[in-house]
Parts: C-alpha cells; structure tokens; sequence
C-alpha cells in the first residue's frame, strides 16, 4: 500500500490507482495486505480521505497499518494521516457507511478511567522498580491531557539512565509482571504476560492475524476470506454493528425536539368550526400541533410570543386578525391556502408549529404564495411583525416591501434532523377534524 511512502505515488498521475491495484493483486494471492493510510498522504482533508475510501468502503486485511493514538504534534513517525484527533469523525465514518474499520466507540468517562488506570499502573511499575517516581500530579495530567504539551517536564536524563540499567540488568517482562500484580493491577498484569506468551507462540506472525479480546489468534489460516461476490464475506452485522452505532453523541428522536414541547398558554381556546370571513381582515391559520403538542418554533420562539407578533404587525395597519387552527394537514402551502380561503379580504398566513411560514392570496396555486418564509431557524419576533404588517398590507393594497430575512446557509445541515422529527410530530396530530377558529385572550398594544 505504499505504507510510509504514499505521498510519492501521490505526486503521479494515476499513482493511488496503482496502488490499489497492488492492494488487489495482494489479496487474490491470499498475501497480508495492509494498505497504508497510517503515514501522511496529502495537507488536502479531501485528498487523504479520497485514497482512504477506497480501501475503506471495499476492505482490507488492515485499512491501517497504524493508527495514530496520539495527536500529530507528538507523532514522531512524521504525522499520521489520521490520529487522536480523527476518532469522533472516523467512528462516525464506520456508523455512516456500516463498516468495520477497527475502531470502537467510547463515553468520555470511559476514556477517562481506562487512561487514569493506565497512568496509576505505569506509577506503580516505576515505584516497584526504583525508577524515578511519578507524581499524581503527573497522573491527573495524563488522565486528562491532550498531547505532552500537557504533561510536567520530567527529568528525562534520570528516566533514560533507569531504563537503561533495565535493560542491561536480569530484569525482563516478568519483573514487570510481578510489580503490577503486586499493586493490586492483577487484570493488566496478566494481559501483559499474555503478551509475553504470544510473542513466544508466534501465532500473530500469520498472514493477516489480529487477537481478539480472549487473545485468540484469527488470521488468514484459520479465519479465511470467504468473499465471493457482493453480499458474502465479513459482514458488519449483530453485537458488533451494535457497538459501532452507539456514538457518544447519538441523541435520541425525544431530545431533539424536547426544546419544542412544553406547557400550552391558557391563553388560546379552541373554538367551533371556522367560517369564511366577510370583513377586511388576516387570517392566521396555525398546523394541528400547535400549542399543544408542540409549544415553541424552531427557533425556539414561544408559539403564545409569535402570534402576539404578527397580531402586533395586522394590528399597526389598522386591520384585525383571526386564528384559526388547522386539523387535517401539516403541510405549509396548504395551511396558507386555507388561511387565505376564509380570509374576508382574500390574505391568510400559513403556520406551521415549527415557525415556517406563508402569505397566502386567495386565487393562486397553492404553492404560489405572495411570499414564502422557509428558514424558520431565524425568524426573530421582530419578523414576524413584519410579516403580519404585510399581510395586512397586501389586505388593503398599499405598497409593501418584502419582509427581509437573515441567510444561514448551515441551517438545513444543522436542523433537518430536527425538522423532520417536528414535522412528523405535527403530522401524528392530524385529525378529519375541519378548520376551527382559535380565541386568544390578547389584545394588541396599538
């Protein structure tokens, strides 16, 4: 896999597909086939995921031939393609694409107690063997740090010199087996004098050999690849396909929305069916979710605030509003449609639970609009007005100014998983149930 060297294929044309092609002839031979991804392949983030990709997405034997668990700083191999730094995204990578990629997901708390374990049994050997001390201080820097920019200086000629008389003394790994295991480190002791027994069996030396979490050997002797075509082979499936989903930062369906819900205003009563209106007013249809299942937009703007701000809005124009709650969709552009339909004067607003929002004309498609407020994400209080000020412009036929509103190109990435739990939660609340007014004990300050 051009392991330490990738760059250099990298600088020619058609250099990673030669490379690839090496990684194929390997495993048709049946050979290890280790394919890199360990040195740095390209400064370009796209580059040096391009190449891992296609290893990643097919397999190999080892996708890595190292992977790097320290951060780049400290990697003195010359930097590792992907690192410390890297695990979050490459988790996700494997919960993205289902696939084994050698990494597991872990809690911080886990990460925390397996690295304070580690730095009190290297704390105990140092102890045991009468090499210079490490402080707790030492250990709660190394539980906690992220590179040795972290860590207290030691002093590095002391350290040197012990390890040195170690090794020329009769010392061995046993020695180092007896002092964790007389430190009450009985778990690590007899992992490392497991080590120590393989590294005589030699059994990891076989082609393509990885230990499992009993120290078993599978390798390509007696774990052969049985890929035979699409669907065969290893398959990410079961405990471990469990394993890889479970991310730290995987939220629950509930906690997205948990902002969104909470206690309807007394304010607003459920009234009989609506009527067409004969006056010159603004109808303000609401989806079948608001204030009750759901009590807040998006935005996280209080259904009881958005309404006093767009009645606000109709009221400066001089014209009055009625509410009026929609039963039997979710859908933006026909709640609009609705709204406009029983307006007096022909002008309604559409709105969903979630703060999207439509002006709506009577006599145009339902998806024409007059205008049309997607980005609910940053609609402010201050919009709203402005959009119930329009409306009852457009009611009275004077000039009005589209209703400007702030750009955020990130939202759709940040909040369409959100968006698509509120919208089904307002879709569960759809009924048969035809049009009903709405009564909100409120009366606008103009």
């Amino acid at each position: 896999g051009s392991i330490s060297c990738i760059a250099l294929p990298e600088s020619l044309p058609g250099g990673v597909r030669a490379v690839l092609a090496e990684n194929l002839i390997a495993s048709m031979l049946g050979l290890e086939c280790a394919s890199g991804n360990d040195a740095l392949a390209s400064h370009s983030a796209i580059r040096k995921t391009a190449k891992l990709m296609c290893q990643f997405i097919p397999g190999t034997d080892f996708i890595h031939s190292g992977y790097s668990a320290v951060p780049k700083r400290d990697n003195l191999f010359g930097g590792g393609n992907y690192d410390a730094e890297d695990f979050d995204d490459y988790n996700v990578l494997q919960r993205d694409m289902q696939v084994d990629a050698g990494l597991r997901p872990i809690t911080e708390e886990e990460a925390l107690t397996i690295r304070r374990e580690g730095a009190q049994a290297i704390q105990a050997i140092y102890a045991e063997l009468g090499f210079p001390p490490i402080t707790d201080e030492e250990v709660a820097a190394a539980t906690v740090g992220h590179s040795s920019d972290d860590m207290p200086d030691r002093d590095l000629v002391a350290d040197l010199a012990a390890a040195d008389a170690f090794l020329a003394g009769d010392q061995t790994m046993l020695t180092v087996v007896a002092a964790l295991e007389k430190r009450g480190f009985t778990k690590t002791a007899r992992n490392v004098l497991e080590m120590g027994r393989q590294r005589i069996a030699g059994d990891y030396l076989q082609p393509a050999a990885i230990f499992d979490k009993q120290f078993h050997v599978l390798s390509g002797i007696n774990d052969v690849n049985d890929y035979t075509g699409p669907g065969t082979g290893y398959r990410l499936v079961g405990d471990r396909w469990a394993e890889v989903q479970r991310i730290p930062q995987a939220k629950s369906p509930r906690d997205f929305i948990d902002p969104q819900v909470g206690e309807p205003t007394a304010k607003l009563i459920d009234g009989a069916a609506a009527k067409e209106g004969t006056r010159n007013e603004i109808i303000v249809a609401v989806g079948p979710a608001f204030n009750k299942e759901l009590t807040r937009t998006i935005g996280e703007l209080e259904h009881e605030d958005v309404l006093e701000a767009i009645l606000t809005g109709v009221a400066k124009e001089g014209l009055i509003a009625r509410i009026v709650k929609v039963h039997h969709t979710s859908d933006c552009a026909a709640i609009g449609e609705i709204a406009s339909s029983l307006s007096g004067s022909g002008i309604g607003i559409g709105l969903q639970s979630r703060g999207t929002t439509v002006i709506h004309k009577r006599g145009l498609a339902r998806l024409n609009n007059l205008e049309l407020f997607p980005q609910s994400p940053s609609l402010t209080l201050e919009t709203y007005e402005a959009i119930g000020a329009n409306a009852a412009r457009y009611a009275k036929g004077t000039p009005a100014k589209p209703v400007g509103v702030k750009i955020d190109n990130w939202a759709r990435l940040k909040l369409i998983v959100k968006t698509a739990l509120l919208h089904r939660r307002e879709t569960e609340a759809i009924t048969d149930e035809p049009p009903t007014e709405m009564f909100f004990d409120w009366e606008p300050e103009v």
